[in-house]
Protein backbone atom coordinates (compact mmCIF):
# COMPACT_ATOMS: atom_id res chain seq x y z
CA UNK A 1 0.00 0.00 0.00
CA UNK A 2 1.29 3.47 -0.86
CA UNK A 3 0.32 6.76 0.74
CA UNK A 4 -1.41 8.13 -2.36
CA UNK A 5 -3.82 5.20 -2.64
CA UNK A 6 -4.49 5.17 1.11
CA UNK A 7 -5.27 8.88 1.11
CA UNK A 8 -7.50 8.59 -1.97
CA UNK A 9 -9.68 5.92 -0.38
CA UNK A 10 -9.75 7.70 2.97
CA UNK A 11 -10.51 11.07 1.38
CA UNK A 12 -13.57 9.54 -0.32
CA UNK A 13 -14.80 8.30 3.07
CA UNK A 14 -14.24 11.73 4.64
CA UNK A 15 -16.11 13.45 1.79
CA UNK A 16 -19.04 11.07 2.22
CA UNK A 17 -19.16 11.85 5.95
CA UNK A 18 -18.99 15.62 5.37
CA UNK A 19 -21.68 15.48 2.68
CA UNK A 20 -23.99 13.55 5.00
CA UNK A 21 -23.57 16.22 7.65
CA UNK A 22 -24.27 19.14 5.31
CA UNK A 23 -27.48 17.83 3.77
CA UNK A 24 -30.89 19.14 4.71
CA UNK A 25 -31.39 22.79 5.54
CA UNK A 26 -30.25 25.61 3.28
CA UNK A 27 -27.97 26.77 6.08
CA UNK A 28 -26.23 23.41 6.27
CA UNK A 29 -25.83 23.23 2.53
CA UNK A 30 -24.12 26.61 2.53
CA UNK A 31 -21.42 24.95 4.61
CA UNK A 32 -20.41 23.13 1.44
CA UNK A 33 -19.35 26.38 -0.17
CA UNK A 34 -16.32 26.72 2.07
CA UNK A 35 -15.81 23.00 2.60
CA UNK A 36 -15.42 22.29 -1.13
CA UNK A 37 -11.95 21.94 -2.71
CA UNK A 38 -9.97 21.50 0.51
CA UNK A 39 -7.16 18.94 0.50
CA UNK A 40 -8.40 17.36 3.76
CA UNK A 41 -4.83 16.93 5.01
CA UNK A 42 -5.67 17.30 8.70
CA UNK A 43 -8.48 14.71 8.75
CA UNK A 44 -6.37 12.40 6.59
CA UNK A 45 -3.61 12.67 9.17
CA UNK A 46 -6.11 11.79 11.90
CA UNK A 47 -7.17 8.60 10.12
CA UNK A 48 -3.61 7.62 9.20
CA UNK A 49 -2.56 7.83 12.85
CA UNK A 50 -5.70 5.97 13.91
CA UNK A 51 -4.70 3.11 11.59
CA UNK A 52 -1.01 3.26 12.54
CA UNK A 53 -1.98 2.89 16.20
CA UNK A 54 -3.92 -0.26 15.47
CA UNK A 55 -7.39 1.28 15.30
CA UNK A 56 -9.99 -1.40 14.68
CA UNK A 57 -12.31 -1.51 11.67
CA UNK A 58 -15.35 -1.41 13.94
CA UNK A 59 -14.12 1.95 15.25
CA UNK A 60 -13.48 3.43 11.80
CA UNK A 61 -16.84 5.23 11.52
CA UNK A 62 -16.25 6.95 14.86
CA UNK A 63 -12.76 7.96 13.71
CA UNK A 64 -14.32 9.46 10.56
CA UNK A 65 -16.66 11.51 12.77
CA UNK A 66 -13.61 13.03 14.47
CA UNK A 67 -11.86 13.58 11.14
CA UNK A 68 -14.94 15.47 9.94
CA UNK A 69 -14.85 17.55 13.14
CA UNK A 70 -11.28 18.59 12.41
CA UNK A 71 -12.15 19.62 8.84
CA UNK A 72 -15.23 21.55 9.91
CA UNK A 73 -13.29 23.50 12.52
CA UNK A 74 -10.37 24.15 10.21
CA UNK A 75 -12.69 25.39 7.46
CA UNK A 76 -14.54 27.62 9.92
CA UNK A 77 -11.23 29.20 10.93
CA UNK A 78 -10.53 29.99 7.26
CA UNK A 79 -13.88 31.74 6.85
CA UNK A 80 -13.15 33.91 9.89
CA UNK A 81 -9.53 34.50 8.81
CA UNK A 82 -10.74 35.82 5.45
CA UNK A 83 -12.90 38.39 7.24
CA UNK A 84 -10.02 39.49 9.49
CA UNK A 85 -7.54 39.67 6.61
CA UNK A 86 -9.97 41.19 4.11
CA UNK A 87 -9.20 38.38 1.64
CA UNK A 88 -11.60 38.28 -1.29
CA UNK A 89 -10.65 34.84 -2.63
CA UNK A 90 -10.24 31.41 -1.10
CA UNK A 91 -9.53 28.16 -2.91
CA UNK A 92 -9.56 29.88 -6.29
CA UNK A 93 -12.99 31.48 -5.95
CA UNK A 94 -14.69 34.27 -4.00
CA UNK A 95 -14.35 33.99 -0.23
CA UNK A 96 -17.48 33.11 1.71
CA UNK A 97 -18.10 36.56 3.19
CA UNK A 98 -17.83 38.16 -0.25
CA UNK A 99 -20.72 36.03 -1.50
CA UNK A 100 -22.96 35.78 1.56
CA UNK A 101 -21.91 38.77 3.66
CA UNK A 102 -19.81 39.20 6.79
CA UNK A 103 -22.66 38.57 9.24
CA UNK A 104 -23.57 35.28 7.59
CA UNK A 105 -19.90 34.26 7.39
CA UNK A 106 -19.34 34.81 11.11
CA UNK A 107 -22.42 32.81 12.05
CA UNK A 108 -21.89 29.98 9.55
CA UNK A 109 -18.34 29.61 10.86
CA UNK A 110 -19.69 29.23 14.38
CA UNK A 111 -22.28 26.78 13.03
CA UNK A 112 -19.51 24.61 11.61
CA UNK A 113 -17.63 24.68 14.92
CA UNK A 114 -20.75 23.60 16.83
CA UNK A 115 -21.48 20.84 14.30
CA UNK A 116 -17.91 19.63 14.69
CA UNK A 117 -18.17 19.42 18.47
CA UNK A 118 -21.47 17.56 18.15
CA UNK A 119 -19.62 14.94 16.11
CA UNK A 120 -17.30 14.39 19.05
CA UNK A 121 -20.07 13.83 21.58
CA UNK A 122 -20.01 10.27 22.84
CA UNK A 123 -16.25 9.98 22.43
CA UNK A 124 -13.94 9.99 25.41
CA UNK A 125 -13.66 13.14 27.57
CA UNK A 126 -9.94 13.20 26.73
CA UNK A 127 -10.76 13.64 23.05
CA UNK A 128 -13.13 16.51 23.82
CA UNK A 129 -10.40 18.06 25.97
CA UNK A 130 -7.91 17.80 23.08
CA UNK A 131 -10.37 19.43 20.67
CA UNK A 132 -11.01 22.30 23.07
CA UNK A 133 -7.30 22.77 23.78
CA UNK A 134 -6.54 22.88 20.05
CA UNK A 135 -9.28 25.43 19.40
CA UNK A 136 -8.06 27.60 22.26
CA UNK A 137 -4.47 27.48 21.01
CA UNK A 138 -5.59 28.33 17.49
CA UNK A 139 -7.39 31.42 18.76
CA UNK A 140 -4.34 32.51 20.77
CA UNK A 141 -2.20 32.18 17.65
CA UNK A 142 -4.62 34.31 15.65
CA UNK A 143 -4.54 37.01 18.34
CA UNK A 144 -0.73 37.06 18.23
CA UNK A 145 -0.89 37.42 14.46
CA UNK A 146 -3.23 40.42 14.75
CA UNK A 147 -1.04 41.99 17.44
CA UNK A 148 2.08 41.62 15.28
CA UNK A 149 0.46 43.44 12.36
CA UNK A 150 -0.40 46.42 14.56
CA UNK A 151 3.01 46.72 16.20
CA UNK A 152 5.40 45.42 13.57
CA UNK A 153 8.06 48.16 13.85
CA UNK A 154 8.02 48.03 17.64
CA UNK A 155 8.37 44.24 17.53
CA UNK A 156 11.29 44.40 15.13
CA UNK A 157 13.05 47.00 17.26
CA UNK A 158 12.50 45.00 20.45
CA UNK A 159 13.82 41.81 18.87
CA UNK A 160 10.71 39.91 19.97
CA UNK A 161 9.96 36.95 17.71
CA UNK A 162 6.38 35.74 17.94
CA UNK A 163 6.60 33.70 14.78
CA UNK A 164 7.07 30.12 15.95
CA UNK A 165 4.92 30.60 19.02
CA UNK A 166 2.07 31.84 16.81
CA UNK A 167 2.68 29.16 14.16
CA UNK A 168 2.59 26.39 16.77
CA UNK A 169 -0.70 27.69 18.12
CA UNK A 170 -2.49 28.86 14.99
CA UNK A 171 -1.49 26.17 12.48
CA UNK A 172 0.58 23.39 14.03
CA UNK A 173 -1.91 22.81 16.86
CA UNK A 174 -4.52 21.64 14.33
CA UNK A 175 -2.10 19.11 12.84
CA UNK A 176 -0.90 18.06 16.30
CA UNK A 177 -4.48 17.73 17.52
CA UNK A 178 -5.52 15.71 14.47
CA UNK A 179 -2.68 13.26 15.06
CA UNK A 180 -3.29 12.98 18.79
CA UNK A 181 -7.05 12.50 18.38
CA UNK A 182 -6.40 9.69 15.91
CA UNK A 183 -4.22 7.96 18.49
CA UNK A 184 -6.74 8.60 21.27
CA UNK A 185 -9.58 7.11 19.24
CA UNK A 186 -7.39 4.03 18.65
CA UNK A 187 -6.93 3.84 22.45
CA UNK A 188 -3.15 4.17 22.16
CA UNK A 189 -1.16 4.54 25.40
CA UNK A 190 -0.48 8.11 26.57
CA UNK A 191 3.20 7.86 25.57
CA UNK A 192 2.18 7.18 21.98
CA UNK A 193 -0.41 9.97 22.04
CA UNK A 194 2.33 12.41 23.05
CA UNK A 195 4.61 11.11 20.30
CA UNK A 196 1.93 11.74 17.70
CA UNK A 197 1.18 15.19 19.08
CA UNK A 198 4.83 16.10 18.47
CA UNK A 199 4.79 14.44 15.04
CA UNK A 200 1.76 16.48 14.01
CA UNK A 201 3.22 19.67 15.46
CA UNK A 202 6.44 19.40 13.46
CA UNK A 203 4.46 18.61 10.32
CA UNK A 204 2.22 21.60 10.95
CA UNK A 205 5.15 23.96 11.47
CA UNK A 206 6.70 22.77 8.20
CA UNK A 207 3.33 23.28 6.49
CA UNK A 208 3.02 26.90 7.66
CA UNK A 209 6.64 27.62 6.73
CA UNK A 210 5.97 26.29 3.24
CA UNK A 211 2.81 28.40 2.98
CA UNK A 212 4.73 31.51 4.04
CA UNK A 213 7.55 30.73 1.63
CA UNK A 214 4.97 30.72 -1.19
CA UNK A 215 3.90 34.20 -0.11
CA UNK A 216 7.51 35.37 -0.38
CA UNK A 217 7.68 34.04 -3.94
CA UNK A 218 4.58 36.07 -4.79
CA UNK A 219 6.00 39.21 -3.19
CA UNK A 220 4.14 39.11 0.12
CA UNK A 221 5.52 38.73 3.63
CA UNK A 222 3.35 38.40 6.71
CA UNK A 223 4.22 40.48 9.76
CA UNK A 224 4.85 37.47 11.98
CA UNK A 225 7.19 35.75 9.55
CA UNK A 226 9.05 39.03 9.14
CA UNK A 227 9.89 39.06 12.87
CA UNK A 228 11.56 35.68 12.41
CA UNK A 229 13.43 36.69 9.25
CA UNK A 230 14.82 39.81 10.92
CA UNK A 231 15.81 37.76 13.98
CA UNK A 232 18.20 35.76 11.76
CA UNK A 233 20.11 38.86 10.66
CA UNK A 234 23.25 40.26 12.23
CA UNK A 235 22.86 43.43 14.29
CA UNK A 236 24.08 45.82 11.58
CA UNK A 237 21.82 44.36 8.88
CA UNK A 238 18.87 44.31 11.27
CA UNK A 239 19.35 48.01 12.05
CA UNK A 240 19.61 48.80 8.35
CA UNK A 241 16.45 46.84 7.60
CA UNK A 242 14.41 48.58 10.31
CA UNK A 243 15.79 51.97 9.27
CA UNK A 244 14.75 51.47 5.66
CA UNK A 245 11.29 50.30 6.70
CA UNK A 246 10.77 53.40 8.82
CA UNK A 247 11.85 55.84 6.14
CA UNK A 248 10.73 54.25 2.90
CA UNK A 249 7.40 52.95 1.55
CA UNK A 250 9.26 50.26 -0.43
CA UNK A 251 7.83 46.76 -0.38
CA UNK A 252 9.40 44.32 2.07
CA UNK A 253 10.61 42.17 -0.80
CA UNK A 254 12.50 45.13 -2.25
CA UNK A 255 14.05 45.92 1.13
CA UNK A 256 15.24 42.33 1.53
CA UNK A 257 16.64 42.36 -1.98
CA UNK A 258 18.43 45.66 -1.38
CA UNK A 259 20.18 44.13 1.64
CA UNK A 260 20.95 40.84 -0.18
CA UNK A 261 18.77 38.82 2.19
CA UNK A 262 17.43 35.59 0.69
CA UNK A 263 14.41 34.91 2.90
CA UNK A 264 13.41 31.96 0.73
CA UNK A 265 16.55 30.06 1.70
CA UNK A 266 15.85 30.67 5.39
CA UNK A 267 12.41 29.14 5.03
CA UNK A 268 13.51 26.18 2.93
CA UNK A 269 16.23 25.27 5.43
CA UNK A 270 13.79 25.40 8.32
CA UNK A 271 11.20 23.36 6.42
CA UNK A 272 13.79 20.64 5.75
CA UNK A 273 14.74 20.64 9.44
CA UNK A 274 11.13 20.21 10.60
CA UNK A 275 10.46 17.46 8.08
CA UNK A 276 13.52 15.55 9.31
CA UNK A 277 12.27 15.80 12.89
CA UNK A 278 8.83 14.49 11.88
CA UNK A 279 10.37 11.62 9.93
CA UNK A 280 12.59 10.67 12.87
CA UNK A 281 9.55 10.65 15.15
CA UNK A 282 7.80 8.34 12.68
CA UNK A 283 10.66 5.85 13.12
CA UNK A 284 10.04 5.59 16.87
CA UNK A 285 10.06 2.04 18.19
CA UNK A 286 7.03 2.97 20.31
CA UNK A 287 4.91 3.07 17.13
CA UNK A 288 3.57 -0.41 16.28
CA UNK A 289 5.12 -2.22 13.33
CA UNK A 290 2.33 -2.53 10.80
CA UNK A 291 1.63 -1.66 7.17
CA UNK A 292 0.71 1.92 8.07
CA UNK A 293 3.94 2.84 9.85
CA UNK A 294 5.92 3.35 6.59
CA UNK A 295 3.20 5.75 5.44
CA UNK A 296 3.97 7.97 8.44
CA UNK A 297 7.46 8.44 6.97
CA UNK A 298 6.05 9.51 3.61
CA UNK A 299 3.29 11.78 4.92
CA UNK A 300 5.34 14.89 5.84
CA UNK A 301 6.87 15.40 2.39
CA UNK A 302 3.60 14.40 0.70
CA UNK A 303 1.66 17.08 2.56
CA UNK A 304 4.20 19.80 1.86
CA UNK A 305 4.22 18.83 -1.82
CA UNK A 306 0.43 19.07 -1.91
CA UNK A 307 0.60 22.58 -0.46
CA UNK A 308 3.19 23.69 -3.00
CA UNK A 309 1.14 22.26 -5.88
CA UNK A 310 -1.58 24.86 -5.33
CA UNK A 311 -2.84 27.41 -2.85
CA UNK A 312 -5.78 25.47 -1.49
CA UNK A 313 -5.81 24.74 2.25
Amino acid sequence: MDLESFFKTTRDDIEERLNAQTEGTEEKERLRYFLNHGKRLRPLLCILVFKACGGKEEGYKEALDLAATIELQHSASLVHDDIIDGDLTRRDRSSYHRIFGVEDAILIGHRAIVLGFKNALGHSPKIMETLLDVWEESLEGELKDIEARKEIIALLESGVNYYFDAVEKKTASLFAGAAKIGSQEAKAPEELQNIFWEYGKQLGIAYQLADDSKDICSGNIEALSLTWIVKQLDDATRRSFIGIMKKSPKSLINVLSELNIDAQVLFLDEIAKRLRIAENIARSTAIPENKFKPLLLDAPNYMIDKLLENKYD
